[in-house]
């Protein structure tokens, strides 16, 4: 695509497709979008520099979104962990962003894992419904060295222990593991050169409480997390501040979030490989064979404001469209969309009484290869959020 200056009408070249994601598609004509009719209200419409905004330690905060496309989530273990409630939008850890865990606060978090350089950790439930089933978290640290990895691994699991006794369990194929099952959950920790690779798995279901799936569950996640590990690079400490904040003008082209939305020191947004990226979705298990079947490559993520999803054409665009918004027909319908934006989708709770926070109103919109998201607790809002959003991804570009 080539850049220019002028702004112009941009006409949409995907049509709509009424059919689900691996099926025979059906495109109805294509509706016309004059970017000067948009309402942006006083949103960022135009591609901004994403670098203005990075910070001394940056670096790091990109080399643990380059860890998280090679950690597993609970899903790649274990298919029927298909959802997660995304209890912490906090997935990355730095050396200044800190990291928490059971029964390990921020705090004791610095004291036991010094040496850390950078992790990413993911989590998944076999129901949507919380607590109601198996629930499973997995961590994966970067150190310094083989020694501090091996003093982490030790120490985590040594806190975790005086908050929360119980007895010793052995892992398969992992004798150098150090499991504690206390309870209705297993907590684990391994050492691997200069990694440290955590597992906890809860069952708050079965009685009387076995550790058995547990063990079995943590087992395959080190297999896992060692089979998709060779695929990262570590970067050198002394090369993370050259890491490329944006990736072909995805950050650039997405609405920014504020101040007020950023979660710890640093700008929330980030160009995320689709597998880190998962970690911020509610129904993996749905979303992860989509991103296969549309050829998703890259999610650039402005937390609860914008996401924008690169598939590998339109029509692949609009197939992720569909499959996104289909499993959640049970907690959404559809309401209409922006006026002068006519191939928006968009959503708000079927309930009003349910949660605006767990379920605010959405709307989706494609352009070209592109789908964006932008969510907002105001429709009005929302609308000018969308026409941004849109107008970011449009101008400048011509096919």
């Amino acid at each position: 695509m080539r850049l220019n200056v002028r702004l112009f009408a941009a006409v949409v070249a995907v049509g709509t497709v009424v059919t689900a994601c691996g099926s025979d598609t059906v495109v109805q004509p294509v509706p016309t979008v004059d970017l000067n009719q948009l309402d942006t209200g006083n949103y960022q419409s135009t591609p901004r520099d994403p670098g203005v905004a990075r910070a001394d330690d940056t670096g790091e905060a990109l080399e643990a979104i380059r860890l998280g496309a090679a950690v597993p989530l609970p899903y790649d273990v274990d298919p029927s962990y298909g959802f997660q409630r995304l209890n912490t939008p906090q997935v990355r850890t730095t050396s200044k962003i800190p990291g928490s865990m059971t029964k390990i606060d921020e705090e004791a978090f610095s004291e036991v894992t010094k040496g850390l350089i950078v992790g990413w950790k993911t989590s998944g439930e076999r129901r949507i419904q919380p607590f109601l089933g198996r629930q499973a978290w997995i961590y994966v640290y970067r150190f310094g060295t083989a020694d501090e990895a091996a003093t982490a691994a030790r120490q985590i699991s040594e806190k975790q222990q005086e908050k929360n006794p119980g007895s010793s369990v052995e892992i398969p194929g992992f004798p150098g593991a150090r499991s504690n099952w206390a309870g209705y959950a297993v907590d684990s920790w391994l050492s691997q050169d200069a990694m440290v690779y955590g597992v906890r798995l809860e069952d708050p279901m079965t009685e009387p409480p076995d550790a058995i799936a547990a063990i079995e569950f943590i087992k395959k996640a080190y297999i896992k997390i060692d089979e998709m590990l060779d695929s990262y690079t570590p970067t050198p400490e002394e090369k993370m501040a050259e890491l490329p904040i944006d990736t072909d003008e995805m950050l650039s082209r997405t609405l920014p979030s504020s101040r007020d939305n950023w979660v710890g020191p640093l700008p929330e947004g980030a160009v995320e490989p689709a597998q880190a990226s998962l970690i911020r979705d509610k129904r993996p298990g749905t979303t992860k064979p989509a991103f296969i079947d549309a050829g998703v490559d890259l999610v650039s993520n402005e937390g609860s404001v914008a996401r924008v999803y690169r598939a590998k054409d339109s029509d692949a665009a609009q197939r992720l469209l569909i499959a996104l918004t289909e499993p959640q027909t049970d907690v959404l319908k559809a309401v209409e969309g922006p006026r002068s934006l006519p191939g928006a989708k968009c959503f708000d709770r079927r309930d009003p009484k349910a949660s605006a926070t767990s379920h605010p109103p959405v709307c989706y919109v494609t352009f070209d290869r592109y789908l964006a998201r932008t969510t907002s607790y105001n429709i009005q809002d929302l609308y000018q959020r969308t026409a941004a959003q849109y107008r970011l991804l449009a101008v400048g570009r011509e096919r």
